[in-house]
């Protein structure tokens, strides 16, 4: 079933907030929310609903629609939107349903940065991130003085993702005109082979794409971005004091582009008890091209994350 919310937030209009909401099977379980990616909507999570079936590792699916995404409304405030109003947005739909337990938590991309600074903030009993946005945690993050191969995965990731977002924001000022905003996101997560070119993307799928992403993406950079420094550092610090049953899932054929700062995101969410593992088909948007794999890994990671936890 599909339900609403009013979300209020500081200096900011007041938002309506559409979330999707599924029973699962158990009852007794924690619920779990999944926060999908830029682009996309609550229903990038049907397979994962399907794959909780009968499990018994959660007792209902909520997914909200992100700022501007299915019947949630746009981002309208004059002040710059923060990864704390998008997790607001979560733990809004969570308090509407009168849900108090501590639930899972996925989330893919933006969705997945989201997840981190929600479980940061509101907590989580687990939490599976595919291939997760909140880039600025690799500059935050201590130097690995012990480790001299994760240590340039932080550095040389951190180095990746400054530039990327630069060129992003640079998009972004420029209305995204012409073809540079495209070429920049195919660049970083989604060509995996040095022939996968912008150019040669079929027309159909490019405007899909675009027209999904680009009201959006200015947003959504500038909450990563904002996310930097001691909010980082907070963040990494409560995900580290997180109970078991976490996890970063990265795609079999990442994006060129990406892959020193998803190394990077390897070593530093590691150290605070990620453990990583990786999906068996697709690249950054396996959730959407390959969803039923997507969702059998993840339900095979929680699912062993529980039988750890209760051995």
């Amino acid at each position: 079933r599909v339900e609403t919310c009013r979300l209020e937030l500081p200096s900011s209009p007041a938002y309506d907030v559409e979330y999707a909401v599924r029973d699962v099977g158990n009852a007794s379980a924690p619920p779990l929310v999944a926060v999908h990616c830029s682009g996309s909507s609550h229903k990038q999570w049907g397979a994962l609903c399907d794959a909780l079936e009968g499990t018994g590792l959660a007792s209902t699916v909520v997914a909200p629609n992100l700022f501007g995404y299915g019947g949630t409304d746009p981002w309208t405030a004059s002040r710059p939107q923060t990864l704390d109003d998008s997790a607001a947005l979560v733990a809004r739909c969570l308090e509407a349903l009168s849900v108090e337990d501590a639930p899972l938590l996925v989330g893919h991309s933006h969705g997945g940065g989201i997840g981190l600074r929600f479980a940061a903030s509101f907590g989580a009993c687990g939490i599976a991130v595919v291939e997760p946005n909140y880039f600025t945690m690799l500059a935050a993050a201590e130097p690995f003085d012990d480790d001299k191969a994760a240590e340039a995965a932080r550095r040389d990731g951190a180095r990746d993702v400054e530039a990327f977002c630069g060129r992003m924001a640079a998009a972004a000022a420029g209305d995204f005109r012409g073809p540079s905003w495209g070429n920049t996101f195919h660049e970083f997560w989604i060509k995996a082979h040095e022939h996968d070119l912008w150019k040669d993307v079929h027309e159909e799928r490019k405007r899909v794409l675009l027209g999904t992403t680009v009201p959006h993406t200015a947003h959504e950079i500038a909450s990563i971005w904002s996310a930097a420094g001691p909010s980082a550092v907070r963040d990494l610090g409560a995900l580290a004091k997180l109970p078991g049953n976490k996890h970063l899932v990265l795609s079999k054929d990442p994006g060129l582009g990406s892959r020193r700062t998803l190394a990077g995101l390897e070593a530093v969410l590691g150290r605070a008890g990620f453990e990583a593992s990786r999906l068996s088909a697709g690249g950054h948007l396996a959730p959407l091209t390959h969803p039923a794999e997507t969702a059998a890994h993840l339900v095979d990671r929680f699912a062993a994350g529980a039988a750890a936890a209760a051995d």
